[in-house]
């Protein structure tokens, strides 16, 4: 789910290849396709959220593609190397109705330089996307990335619905 490839963050971690244009092409070609044929009726709108990872491919999909109406991202990992660089220098294909971000109070607070700028990158990304019109809301949930995945989820889920 990583836009590009990124060395590995910690001694024993592994190297992070890329292929969120693959797995986006699978998702908007296969998935979502075959998805519409099993719902009866029409969706009102359609939205893809994700947690960590998952919640940076959420944001790299509507730069990518115009078919997701809204957006979560919830604790995403706006550290990854290149993401301001990227998401500040290109426009989205499609603006969001609705985007919300989320992040735990605790996550910036670690030794790896590289982790430290989620938070920061998070709240500039909220602002620079008000700031173009989008309705994008922010919230800080108390704790580390690993507290209350689910609840947090459910909440990011709920605000854009």
């Amino acid at each position: 789910m990583a836009p590009w490839g990124s060395p590995p963050l910690f001694k024993n971690d592994v190297f992070c290849t890329g292929g969120a244009d693959e797995y986006l092409a699978l998702l908007a070609d296969e998935i979502i396709p075959r998805a519409r044929t099993l719902v009866m009726g029409s969706p009102v709108f359609l939205g893809i959220a994700g947690y960590s990872l998952a919640g940076l491919f959420a944001i790299y999909s509507i730069y990518r593609t115009d078919i997701f109406d809204r957006v979560a991202s919830i604790s995403g990992s706006l550290w990854f190397p290149g993401f301001m660089e990227y998401f500040m220098g290109h426009e989205m294909k499609r603006k969001p109705d609705k985007l919300y971000l989320s992040i735990g109070d605790k996550e910036a607070e670690t030794r790896n330089k590289t982790l430290m700028a989620v938070r920061k990158n998070t709240e500039a990304f909220a602002t620079h996307c008000r700031e173009v019109g989008i309705d994008a809301s922010h919230e800080l949930n108390p704790g580390n990335h690993f507290q209350d995945e689910v609840l947090r989820s459910a909440k990011g889920i709920r605000a854009i619905l």
